[in-house]
Protein backbone atom coordinates (compact mmCIF):
# COMPACT_ATOMS: atom_id res chain seq x y z
CA UNK A 1 0.00 0.00 0.00
CA UNK A 2 0.85 3.43 -0.61
CA UNK A 3 0.93 6.78 1.45
CA UNK A 4 0.61 9.47 0.48
CA UNK A 5 1.42 12.52 2.49
CA UNK A 6 -1.72 14.98 2.38
CA UNK A 7 -1.51 18.61 2.69
CA UNK A 8 -3.66 20.25 4.72
CA UNK A 9 -5.71 23.44 3.93
CA UNK A 10 -4.28 25.27 7.12
CA UNK A 11 -0.69 24.71 6.30
CA UNK A 12 -1.00 25.85 2.88
CA UNK A 13 -3.09 29.19 3.80
CA UNK A 14 -0.50 29.74 6.60
CA UNK A 15 2.57 29.37 4.33
CA UNK A 16 0.68 32.08 2.04
CA UNK A 17 -0.15 34.74 4.55
CA UNK A 18 3.48 34.47 5.59
CA UNK A 19 4.53 35.26 1.89
CA UNK A 20 2.25 38.00 1.99
CA UNK A 21 3.05 39.40 4.96
CA UNK A 22 6.97 39.05 4.16
CA UNK A 23 6.89 42.01 1.22
CA UNK A 24 4.60 44.68 2.89
CA UNK A 25 5.64 47.48 4.37
CA UNK A 26 3.92 47.80 7.99
CA UNK A 27 1.21 50.02 8.18
CA UNK A 28 -1.22 50.52 10.36
CA UNK A 29 -5.02 49.18 9.67
CA UNK A 30 -7.81 51.15 10.75
CA UNK A 31 -11.65 51.75 9.62
CA UNK A 32 -10.46 53.95 7.01
CA UNK A 33 -8.34 51.46 5.29
CA UNK A 34 -4.13 51.42 5.34
CA UNK A 35 -2.86 54.84 7.39
CA UNK A 36 0.61 56.47 7.82
CA UNK A 37 1.82 58.90 10.12
CA UNK A 38 2.13 62.55 8.57
CA UNK A 39 5.83 62.47 9.48
CA UNK A 40 5.65 59.93 6.15
CA UNK A 41 4.14 62.15 3.98
CA UNK A 42 6.84 64.67 1.68
CA UNK A 43 6.36 68.69 1.16
CA UNK A 44 3.07 69.27 -1.21
CA UNK A 45 1.03 65.87 -0.32
CA UNK A 46 -2.62 65.99 1.13
CA UNK A 47 -4.06 63.39 3.41
CA UNK A 48 -7.23 63.37 5.50
CA UNK A 49 -6.66 62.80 9.37
CA UNK A 50 -7.73 59.03 10.35
CA UNK A 51 -6.75 59.33 14.16
CA UNK A 52 -4.66 60.82 16.46
CA UNK A 53 -3.09 59.14 19.35
CA UNK A 54 -1.66 59.77 22.50
CA UNK A 55 -2.23 60.82 25.81
CA UNK A 56 -5.73 63.04 26.58
CA UNK A 57 -3.48 66.32 26.83
CA UNK A 58 -1.90 66.37 23.60
CA UNK A 59 -5.24 64.67 21.71
CA UNK A 60 -6.40 67.78 23.57
CA UNK A 61 -4.57 70.47 22.59
CA UNK A 62 -4.16 69.60 18.83
CA UNK A 63 -8.05 68.96 18.81
CA UNK A 64 -8.17 72.59 20.11
CA UNK A 65 -6.02 73.83 16.63
CA UNK A 66 -7.70 71.91 14.27
CA UNK A 67 -6.34 68.60 13.87
CA UNK A 68 -9.29 66.33 14.43
CA UNK A 69 -10.13 63.31 12.44
CA UNK A 70 -12.25 63.90 8.92
CA UNK A 71 -9.81 66.85 8.36
CA UNK A 72 -8.09 67.47 5.50
CA UNK A 73 -3.99 68.83 5.81
CA UNK A 74 -1.39 69.45 3.13
CA UNK A 75 1.97 69.33 4.20
CA UNK A 76 4.22 72.48 3.48
CA UNK A 77 7.68 71.87 4.64
CA UNK A 78 9.70 69.87 6.61
CA UNK A 79 12.57 70.67 8.32
CA UNK A 80 16.06 68.90 8.18
CA UNK A 81 17.40 66.40 11.39
CA UNK A 82 14.06 65.60 12.41
CA UNK A 83 12.98 68.87 13.39
CA UNK A 84 8.85 70.20 13.07
CA UNK A 85 6.82 70.17 9.89
CA UNK A 86 4.20 73.02 8.74
CA UNK A 87 0.87 71.76 8.05
CA UNK A 88 -1.91 73.63 6.27
CA UNK A 89 -5.09 72.65 8.21
CA UNK A 90 -8.40 74.54 7.80
CA UNK A 91 -6.89 77.99 6.39
CA UNK A 92 -4.29 77.90 8.63
CA UNK A 93 -0.47 77.19 8.87
CA UNK A 94 0.67 75.14 12.03
CA UNK A 95 4.24 74.12 12.85
CA UNK A 96 4.47 70.71 14.60
CA UNK A 97 7.24 69.05 16.36
CA UNK A 98 8.08 65.51 14.94
CA UNK A 99 7.31 63.78 17.95
CA UNK A 100 3.35 65.27 18.61
CA UNK A 101 3.36 64.41 14.56
CA UNK A 102 4.02 61.13 14.88
CA UNK A 103 0.97 60.30 16.33
CA UNK A 104 -1.16 61.92 13.74
CA UNK A 105 -2.58 59.18 11.77
CA UNK A 106 -3.30 60.15 8.03
CA UNK A 107 -5.06 58.62 4.69
CA UNK A 108 -3.55 59.72 1.77
CA UNK A 109 -5.43 59.69 -1.69
CA UNK A 110 -3.04 56.42 -3.10
CA UNK A 111 -3.91 54.05 -0.05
Amino acid sequence: MWLRKRKTANSSSHEKEQMRRAGKKHRFRHRYGNVIPITELKPGDKGIIASVRGNSKVTQRLADLGLTSETSVCILKTAPFNGPIEVAVRGSKLAIGREIAESIMVKTKGN
